[in-house]
């Protein structure tokens, strides 16, 4: 994907924890010049799970900084610049076609592609319960989760394992496929659409039980983002589904909810 003999000049999109990761782990490389990272606004930090503000940081390391939704701003500086790749981590954002078509994007997604498409994933593979899960590095491609799989790795993790836990483990071993593949150990995987398709706002017991017949059967499944109401408890479901819940709905993710009946 690089060369080793020379500088690879590099952008980032994101403003979280994982990206800020990631610009580290690469400012470790002597052959990776980072010009740039494209974040949010700072008004709109509180949207964004493990949101993290990369000012000092950016700063110190002479890296400018946007933070606004100008992506055609952002995609000339990157021309200007001679960027070669764009690294999307922990970025939810849509990348629009014109830097798809201009630059090499790469990106995370929080579960092993192709059988697992789709949003709110560690959230989903921390309710699945089954201690293991696994995270996918893959190009952009005009549509989600479609472009080529570049790097899967797998995570173990124990049921008791907080879900602060199983997002940090996951975003570790993120960071370590991203290292190997800028240090060319990958190898390209045709992705595949996936078989079945949950609609949003499913009864996430429900979901599971998709998820797991799917994973079963070598069906590649469409899981749903989620919203504020998606962590109510539904006080018909079993008490160890009920624990469960409580785990993988909470920190750094929206606290689930039990109403009163």
């Amino acid at each position: 994907m690089v060369k080793k003999d020379s500088i690879t000049k590099v952008a980032f999109t994101g403003n979280t924890k994982l990206t800020l990761k990631g610009i580290k782990a690469l400012s470790d490389f002597t052959n990776f010049d980072i010009k740039s990272v494209f974040g949010i606004k700072d008004e709109d930090s509180h949207k964004k799970v493990n949101h993290v503000f990369l000012d000092d940081f950016c700063l110190k390391n002479k890296i400018d900084l946007f933070k606004n939704d100008d992506w055609n701003e952002f995609h000339n500086f990157c021309s200007n610049q001679n960027v070669e790749l764009i690294i999307a981590l922990g970025d939810s954002r849509i990348i629009p076609e014109n830097i798809i078509n201009s630059f090499k994007v790469i990106g995370n997604h929080g579960a092993i592609l192709p059988n697992v498409h789709g949003g709110a994933s560690l959230v989903w593979g921390r309710l699945l319960n089954s201690k293991e899960w696994g995270i996918s590095i893959m190009e952009i491609d005009k549509k989600v989760d479609s472009g080529k799989i570049l790097k899967i790795k797998k995570i173990n993790y124990d049921k008791d394992c907080s879900e602060l836990e199983f997002t940090e483990k996951c975003d570790d071993v993120t960071i370590e496929a991203l290292i190997e593949i800028v240090s060319n150990d990958y190898e390209v995987i045709e992705n595949k659409k996936w078989d079945v398709r949950v609609s949003k706002h499913t009864d996430s017991f429900q979901t599971i039980n998709i998820l797991k017949y799917c994973l079963e059967n070598n069906l590649n499944v469409y899981l749903p983002p989620r919203t504020k109401n998606d962590g109510i408890i539904n006080k018909n479901w079993s008490s160890d589904f009920i624990n469960t819940f409580k785990i993988a709905n909470n920190n750094p993710y929206p606290k689930w909810i039990e109403k009163e009946q």
